[in-house]
């Protein structure tokens, strides 16, 4: 799979309606924080090759146009997770 920085760059994706943008972020967030992300993302392409339903989850293919805003959710999600916190400075 390639990771080139143009094909993770944000402004090379398609405008995004309100609506897309949540749902692409909400499946990036659930599949970075799951324990068993590629399980549950194997699950999610098995769906959506069973309902066929591209418009809506078909941002989880890897050709499809959305694809790289999805995977640059899905990694600024998990190295969010993994970022440490700062401590409090007043205790």
């Amino acid at each position: 799979m390639e990771t080139s920085a143009a094909m993770l760059d944000h402004r090379a994706v398609p405008s995004l309606s309100a609506e897309e943008k949540r749902r692409i972020e909400r499946v990036a967030r659930c599949v970075a924080r799951d324990r068993d992300g590629h399980l549950t993302e194997r699950l999610l392409l098995r769906l959506l090759s069973i309902t066929r339903n591209g418009r809506r989850w078909g941002f989880l293919a890897a050709d499809h146009p959305l694809h790289p805003y999805y995977l640059q959710q899905k990694v600024s999600e998990r190295c969010r997770i993994l970022r440490p916190r700062p401590a409090a400075a007043d205790r």
